[in-house]
């Protein structure tokens, strides 16, 4: 064939899918809907990382501004004394300070530095007013002006003591913009923090810094002689690029984004345009009877294909570059980085639209051969042929890809390994378990004799059309894998936090001491009415704590690591052990305490039945144990009359706040604003003013889901819905002679709804059950390639996936399927 020939049969073809996709305005608008979405996707992710990271320097720029190194410590003049001559240097302070805005005080993060300066280049984002630069004004962030209603002009009483000045810009942190930060000139620092040191070498110059460990500084530490840290510290811009680690790990998650999302749309649409080419097999034939070779015929079907990918990445492109425009505010509070107006990503955006027709191209390519391998015959009959395919080649092919894509994944995981292998790996093991689907299929149509007649009907029009219908439980099968892999990576991540001991009791509010001296009454009243207090516990510690001659064995608290008991003894009675415990002291103890004993909360500070406090004093203990092992309440309790008869130094230990329900932000804002103005206008002012200490409870062995797990759950089922709707509606529209015969015969209406119903049940489970296994690959290769993470299954997130999402499928297409069966002619040869 000649390319003059090649190119007029495209042509023909072309033109033939574009007439076939105006009679079909439905199909037409679905398919294109299923390949647009990756593409819309993909643009507006391709455009907001253009837009924030413009270059591997980026993320070093939001830190280091063009510095080239950050001197850090309390004795930085040991590394300065060693630059380069010429080189530029700069001092940024970080820190924390008092901010009073409307009557509210608030603890803040604050930053003195010139923004005007070339060095700060780029770590700062003026985004109103100009930035502050003599000692009477400051600037805000804007999501401290959000929070405090401040606008340009305004005063604002900020350090210690609090000083008025006058707002004079809106500039954020480039680091971080969601940081509610308080901006000051460099020469105005509002705390005594150490500055950091900006140092930009001259051109062509380098510098070695100097070895931190000969340049100590060492401080007394009581008994145990002094502690010693480096004078200093630096950080290099190459050190703060993203490595390449890191840069593996994001093209690793973008491949297996986008071979999820390409895995499935082609499913999806395969199936949708199978229906196609059924609907269009007369036209289809009356062509081949024209002389149309079997190339020529699936060159129709593939035409499709090109035509709706082409125009859905059109339109996907499009679509997310105008919502990108539109919505550049919203991409960059969630990136928390500002974003620049740089050069648009022309080559990534072509390279997503052609993505859009590759996979209608991969869609089609199986449709497109059933049509070509159907008769005209046949065709014009309306008869079909069922597919010749073993379930020995599906289940072998399958096991074999899965086996190849293990392997590579296991070999890359390795120390010297590369994770864009292991994501590659994981989405072909993830294609060798969707290669299961037809068996899975085949194997419920062997057992529909014996079940109930709308799941018998089901079972076998689905093995009657294996590859339609294994194709959307493939659909399925990798939107839940996707998801389940998201969830196990996640929960193995979080197991880091697990290390964390409660400090209180859940929603406890803990007054420290240097905080609890400086509230009078009034004001502890005050603290009291704006929480849901039970009660307020002030107390009153011994100066010496519990000690142990022994070290017993390690006990254990909730997270499963090593507790360390708290050795603070405090002097009270009841109303201290019910809030250390959360229950009324039992009568033993109130007697052991009236005896001259010791009430202990946790068992490895006992020995013998006895308590060392200080230096030879022992005491009869009795144990009433703690909920957990907290880190801020007492360990132990003694009487007031015991501490005086031995000669026990107490002090005040703080105050204790009890709740009835745990606090809400409102709540512990309101608070914290009491606190910080009972430290900051006493006479002298806290140079360090410190907040409320909120109890809080670790996460423990996983099963404390947060948001990110429920909302990978919740995805998971919506994209598992959306793939089971489209998927029973193809089927549906397949059945309708069928439905028509069983409408002739007297079946009663509801049939319909049962065996709608049944159809999304079958898809479902076996795309379900498919999914988690494709899913365990993926997040088991990427805890191997990280080697600090352990597994954790979040059984919540799976039981919602495969129970719930199911059942859920099932009765939301019983529901939305007209039980009504239409009587309709057949057409016959």
């Amino acid at each position: 064939m000649s390319i003059r020939e090649y190119a007029g049969s495209w042509r023909v073809a072309v033109r033939m899918a574009r007439r076939a996709a105006r009679r079909g305005k439905a199909r037409t608008a679905l398919i294109v809907l299923m390949l647009a979405l990756p593409v819309y996707a993909g643009t507006v992710l391709a455009l907001s990382y253009a837009g924030t990271y413009t270059s591997a320097d980026a993320e070093a720029t939001w830190r280091l501004g063009q510095a080239d190194y950050e001197i850090t410590g309390t004795k930085p003049d040991a590394a300065l004394a060693t630059l380069p001559a010429g080189s530029r240097t700069v001092p940024v302070t970080y820190g924390r300070t008092v901010v009073r805005a409307g009557g509210t005080y608030s603890l803040r993060a604050y930053t003195a530095a010139d923004v005007d300066d070339d060095l700060t280049r780029g770590m700062f984002a003026v985004r109103a007013g100009r930035a502050p630069r003599g000692p009477g004004e400051v600037a805000v962030s804007g999501r401290l002006a959000a929070a405090h209603g401040i606008r340009l002009g305004d005063r604002l009483a900020v350090g210690v003591p609090l000083t008025e000045r006058t707002v004079v810009g809106i500039v954020d942190a480039a680091r971080e913009l969601s940081i509610p930060l308080v901006l000051t000139p460099a020469d105005q620092p509002l705390s005594g923090d150490a500055p950091h040191i900006l140092a930009k070498l001259p051109p062509g110059a380098g510098w070695t810094p100097p070895d931190p460990s000969e340049h100590m500084v060492c401080q007394p530490a009581g008994d145990n002689g002094e502690t010693c840290v480096s004078a200093f510290s630096t950080a290099f811009r190459g050190d703060l690029r993203p490595g390449a680690a890191e840069l593996a790990t994001r093209t690793a998650a973008f491949v297996l984004v986008v071979g999820f999302a390409g895995t499935q749309v082609a499913l999806l649409a395969g199936a949708a345009f199978a229906i196609g080419a059924r609907r269009r097999r007369r036209e289809l034939a009356m062509v081949a009877a024209a002389g149309a070779g079997r190339t020529q015929v699936a060159r129709m079907v593939l035409a499709d294909g090109l035509l709706l990918g082409a125009f859905a990445g059109v339109c996907g492109v499009g679509l997310g570059a105008l919502t990108y425009l539109a919505g550049r505010d919203t991409v960059e509070r969630v990136a928390d980085h500002p974003l620049s107006d740089g050069a648009v990503p022309v080559a990534a955006l072509a390279g997503i639209a052609l993505f859009a027709v590759a996979v209608g191209l991969l869609a089609a390519l199986g449709p497109a051969r059933a049509a070509a391998r159907l008769t005209p015959r046949a065709a014009l009959a309306g008869r079909e042929t069922a597919s010749r395919a073993s379930n020995l080649r599906w289940l072998v092919g399958g096991m074999l890809a899965a086996a190849g894509g293990a392997a590579a994944a296991v070999v890359a995981a390795g120390p010297t390994g590369s994770i864009v292998t292991v994501a590659a790996g994981t989405v072909t093991i993830l294609l060798g378990v969707t290669a299961f689907a037809p068996v899975l299929v085949t194997a419920a149509g062997r057992l529909a004799r014996r079940l109930p007649l709308a799941v018998r009907l089901a079972a076998r029009h689905a093995a009657r059309h294996r590859l339609r219908t294994a194709a959307s439980a493939a659909a399925v099968c990798t939107a839940v894998a996707g998801s389940m892999a998201l969830m196990l990576y996640t929960a193995a991540d979080s197991t880091g936090s697990m290390m964390l001991q409660p400090n209180a009791r859940d929603g406890q509010v803990l007054l420290p001491a240097q905080v609890a001296a400086r509230l009078t009454p009034e004001r502890l009243h005050e603290i009291e009415r704006a929480l849901p207090t039970r009660a307020a516990v002030p107390l009153t510690v011994v100066a010496d704590p519990a000690r142990q001659a022994d070290q017993p064995e390690p006990d254990y608290g909730r997270t499963g690591v090593p507790a360390i008991p708290s050795q603070v003894v405090a002097v009270g009675g009841d109303a201290v052990i019910q809030a250390v415990t959360g229950a009324e002291a039992p009568p033993a103890a109130l007697a052991a305490l009236r005896d001259g004993g010791a009430v202990v909360f946790y068992p490895s500070l006992i020995t013998d039945g006895m308590l060392t406090i200080g230096e030879g004093v022992r005491l009869p203990a009795t144990l009433v144990p703690a909920p957990d092992y907290y880190t801020d309440l007492p360990g132990v309790v003694v009487s007031g009359e015991t501490a005086a008869r031995h000669g026990l130094a107490t002090g005040p230990g703080g105050v204790v706040v009890d709740v009835t329900r745990a606090p809400t932000a409102a709540e512990i804002a309101a608070v914290n604003s009491l606190v910080l103005a009972a430290q900051v206008e006493t006479d002298p002012p806290v140079a360090a003013p410190a907040p409320v200490v909120i109890g809080a409870k670790p996460v423990v062995g996983g099963r404390d889901y947060g948001a990110m797990y429920l909302v990978l759950a919740a995805i998971s089922a919506v994209v598992t819905l959306a793939a089971t709707a489209v998927a029973v509606g193809l089927a549906t529209s397949e059945m309708r002679d069928d439905l028509a015969t069983l409408a002739a015969v007297g079946a009663e209406p509801r049939l319909r709804r049962r065996i709608a119903a049944a159809q999304a049940g079958l898809i479902v489970s076996i795309g379900a059950l498919l999914g988690v296994a494709g899913g365990i690959a993926p997040a088991a290769g990427m805890v191997a390639f990280r080697r600090d993470l352990e597994w954790q299954v979040p059984w919540l997130p799976l039981v919602l996936t495969m129970l719930v999402t199911p059942m859920l499928a099932v009765a939301a297409t019983a529901l939305l399927t007209r039980p009504r069966l239409v009587l309709a002619r057949r057409m016959t040869a």
